[in-house]
């Protein structure tokens, strides 16, 4: 989250809005909003309701869920543009070249 955090203002200049959601509650959200000094919202959904609407929900050995590490760019559509998974949902590069667009 860190890099995206670092690339707000591209994102902005690109005419787009970052959003971070997980699976923790809201107290431990703020919290980490606020370690981060995150300059877009963190959202809460420790029900699990967006994680399961993407797809993204996982479990582990002990039983516990959580949502993996995935980065969707959604157009002002509201469709999936693009979706990154694994070490590319952490660099915010492809996400910040999908917010472009194609090279005009």
């Amino acid at each position: 989250m860190s890099a995206f955090r670092d690339l707000h203002a591209e994102f902005a200049g690109a005419d787009a809005q970052v959003l971070g959601v997980s699976m923790d509650d809201l107290d431990t959200q703020k919290k980490f909003a606020e370690s981060l000094s995150a300059p877009f919202p963190l959202l809460a959904d420790p029900e699990g309701t967006a994680a399961s609407a993407y797809g993204v929900v996982m479990q582990s050995q002990s039983g516990a869920r959580y949502a993996s590490r995935v980065t969707f760019v959604i157009g002002k559509d509201g469709k999936v543009q693009a979706v990154f998974e694994g070490k590319d949902a952490l660099d915010p590069a492809g996400a910040l070249n999908a917010c472009r667009g194609p090279a005009r």
